[in-house]
Parts: C-alpha cells; structure tokens; sequence
C-alpha cells in the first residue's frame, strides 16, 4: 500500500486521448489488489516539476522508461515513484476544495531494490481519498481498490509480458481526467520522487 507519511488516510492532512498513450491495455477492472506496504516520503520530491500538455505526455513515458530501464532502487533502495499532476482548479472551484492543492497520481514504477515487474501501483491522491477508486471506469486487464481509504489503480500481466509505459502513464492520466470535468490541456506537470520509504 503507498502511504505518503504527509498525506496520511486523506490528501486533507497534505502540507505541502493523449498522444501515443491510448486506453490501458486491456483496460481495467476490479479484483484482489495487494500492495508493497505503507510509504513515506522525506519530503519534497527529488528532481524538478516538468511541464507537458495533457495531448502528449510522451515526456512523462520517457521519465518511467527512464527509471525503468535504470533499475533505480532509489534513495533508500525502498523504490521509485513518477508523479503525475493534474492542473490547479480555478479560484472559484479552491474555494470549494478541502486543501487547494492539485490532485496527482503516483505510479510505482520500481520498487525495493530496483525491482520492475509486474503488478504496477498508482496511487490517486484527490480529495475523494479512496472513494476515488470507484469514480475511474472500470476495464479488463487493471484493478482498482480502496485500501485504508487510499485509491489505487493496478496494471496487471503476467511475469513474461512486456512492459508498456504509455499505458502506464495513460491509465494515471485518464483516471485524474475521469475525476475532473474535463481538465485543461495545459498545466499538467510531472518529475521522478525518489525519496520513498516502505516501512
């Protein structure tokens, strides 16, 4: 399970079709769901925030590639995880929002010792907390679950299956689309967290 040490059970207690990228393959659907155990992050993240539109997020796939192909166990050998975020709501709507930070994702990309196998954790971190979950549409081939009131998405395959990082990135970016009314194209932004803790 990742469990930011700031963001505790909800984003409340936080202080702090694209391009090449299509529908998950084989999409999404509910199932058994397990996780490494509960994350903390020291802090900021590690590497800069950068900036893609939402109809190509081809840096975004370069940056899991990237990590990916390095095997990055990172600082604490506990993983690495790229964050996706979704554009900051207009005034008005942070009037009505419980902290006015972005919502972002978390995709797992490599875990304890620079392991990269499948199954692949995004954890959703909105407002919505876990209920989340329920809110992204459900197709074959990924599961969703709402784990001590964290939302998480799955990319599941089979050991020998090849790693497909657009739809990786594509399913983290289509479930923040799903939990907007149509998020702008501009203002996404993304970089590499290497400060995870599993404990």
């Amino acid at each position: 399970m990742i469990l930011p040490r700031h963001s505790g059970q909800s984003r409340r207690r936080l202080k702090g079709t694209v391009r090449g990228v299509g529908h998950p393959a084989g999409g999404w659907h509910d199932g058994p769901v397990e996780h490494d155990g509960p994350v903390e992050h020291d802090g900021p993240v590690t590497q800069p925030w950068v900036e893609f539109r939402r109809a190509d997020a081809g840096v975004v796939i370069d940056m899991v590639r990237a990590v990916a192909d390095a095997r990055d166990p990172g600082q604490y050998g506990h993983g690495v995880e790229v964050v996706v975020q979704a554009p900051r709501r207009g005034w008005f709507a942070r009037l009505f929002d419980d902290d006015g930070l972005p919502d972002h994702a978390r995709i797992v990309v490599t875990k304890a010792g620079g392991d990269v196998s499948y199954p692949f954790d995004i954890q959703l971190v909105t407002d919505a907390g876990g209920r989340a979950a329920r809110r992204v549409p459900v197709h074959r081939g990924w599961a969703r679950s709402n784990s001590a009131g964290l939302a998480f998405l799955v990319q599941k395959g089979r050991p020998e299956a090849a790693f497909s990082w657009g739809d990786l990135v594509g399913g983290a970016v289509a479930a923040l689309c799903a939990l907007r009314d149509n998020p702008p194209d501009k203002g996404w932004r993304a970089c590499v967290d290497r400060s995870v803790r599993r404990t």
